[in-house]
């Protein structure tokens, strides 16, 4: 296989059709709850997502979403969209590592706790400084960084434009995501939510 084609092929596998079912899913949920109009312009989608940032940082409200607060974190739209897949990207291989070969979780551990932490502190800053840098992050990987830019520029546009429909595994794919749909399946936590609603209270606030 030729090297180009080879590289094409690497980018759309890694980084084109993840970044398409993230930008789907995103997209998908602002236009199923009215957040967005689902015939909205390019130009009207990158202001109203300016909006909604602006409008999130300042209620510090945590966002029922589990990847919406990421993909917020680095500035939404296609950007913010490619370097929240980054994240989760590293993350999970992180974890896979840690599963695989646990002997390097012991060595750490052997070495000290403060080693342990001062370790953990520093791969969190640099998971975010190569997730933030996913533009050269990934070309890194392969040997064209264009190819992979405009790979993710296209699955971005093609996610935000199939969400554009709606479809019942779009509606269930936004329940997947929803951080409310996974505490409801914890039976103690839903036994304490329905405790505390019974009394007046706000079940996402802490006692005391």
């Amino acid at each position: 296989m030729p090297p180009m084609l080879s590289e094409l092929l690497r980018a759309t596998l890694e980084l084109g059709l993840p970044v398409a079912a993230l930008s789907w899913l995103l997209f998908y949920r602002l236009y199923s709850r009215g957040v967005l109009a689902r015939d909205a312009d390019h130009k009207t989608i990158d202001a109203s997502l300016k909006t909604i940032r602006k409008e999130e940082k300042e209620s510090n409200e945590k966002p029922d979403s589990l990847v919406h607060g990421k993909w917020m974190k680095f500035g939404g739209g296609f950007y913010g969209v490619a370097a929240a897949w980054t994240l989760i990207y590293i993350e999970a291989s992180g974890i896979v590592g840690v599963v695989l070969h646990p002997s390097v979780v012991l060595d750490t551990f052997n070495k000290g706790i403060g080693d342990f932490i001062a370790q953990k502190i520093s791969g969190q800053v640099t998971t975010l400084i190569d997730a933030a840098t996913w533009f050269s992050w990934w070309p890194d990987r392969g040997h064209g960084p264009v190819v992979w830019f405009v790979v993710a520029y296209v699955a971005y546009i093609a996610g935000l434009n199939l969400a554009r429909y709606e479809t019942g595994l779009g509606s269930r794919a936004v329940k997947l995501d929803s951080r409310a749909w996974w505490r409801s399946l914890v039976p103690f936590k839903k036994d304490r939510d329905e405790t505390v609603k019974e009394d007046g209270g706000d079940p996402l606030r802490p006692p005391g």
